[in-house]
């Protein structure tokens, strides 16, 4: 009998699925050192995630110029620091299970390149979770990348869930409701429109079966 899609859930990676830091400081500094510059200090590197890369690059090195090097020095030292030191948030396991056990869909869609998607997935052994893996390719922005997922969604139910305002916005402009990641990245302000708010990735299994009851309207 074949199962009943009752929607798509739609994860941000970084600050929401992936503890970003423990793999990226060291990949991110190691790269900086490579190409001559001092290596940026965990605090502004860890400000910048959820932004493409060309914003790590004049942030942290002053000139988007330097961004394909710097994108290499990431892919080679990651291959490295991910394996050894990568990890989802606790919990996360279970929480895809229990999504996936439901009958929904779920997608990571991110201001990442798809390789470093495909890379951290891989690394985390949850790859297998995900129909859709969406990550900036200079094919539109997250909003337009969150509008063709929800288009191609089977089931009433579609969900954006995220650490920054990127993921907050691409919800509300795409009338779907909004999971706000406390345990993230971004900062109150930040998640101050999103419409549920989660401390830890056990928790969202419980807003959706939430908005399963009791959907909301969204302008």
């Amino acid at each position: 009998m074949k199962s009943i899609k009752k929607g798509i859930v739609i994860f941000d990676l970084d600050g929401t699925l992936h503890h970003t830091e423990k793999a990226l400081v060291p990949a991110i500094q190691k790269s900086m050192e490579d190409m001559g510059f001092a290596p940026a200090e965990p605090e502004a590197i860890n400000a910048l995630y959820g932004e493409p890369l060309d914003v790590f690059c004049r942030k942290l090195m002053g000139s988007a110029e330097y961004c394909e090097r710097f994108r290499e020095g990431i892919r080679k030292h990651q291959a490295v620091t991910l394996p050894v030191s990568g990890s989802l948030y606790p919990g996360t396991i279970q929480m895809l299970t229990e999504l996936k056990n439901k009958g929904y869909d779920l997608a990571v869609c991110s201001n990442a390149g798809v390789d470093y998607i495909h890379l951290v997935t891989e690394s985390l052994n949850v790859s297998e979770f995900f129909s859709t893996l969406s990550g900036w390719e200079g094919d539109g922005s997250k909003t337009e990348r969150v509008s063709r997922l929800i288009e191609v969604s089977q089931g009433p139910l579609c969900v954006m869930v995220g650490d920054r305002y990127h993921d907050i916005a691409a919800a509300a402009e795409n009338g779907i409701p909004s999971v706000g990641c406390r345990y993230g990245y971004g900062d109150e302000q930040e998640l101050a429109g999103a419409d549920f708010i989660i401390e830890n990735p056990s928790d969202l299994p419980m807003i959706i079966s939430e908005l399963e009851d009791n959907p909301i309207s969204l302008h």
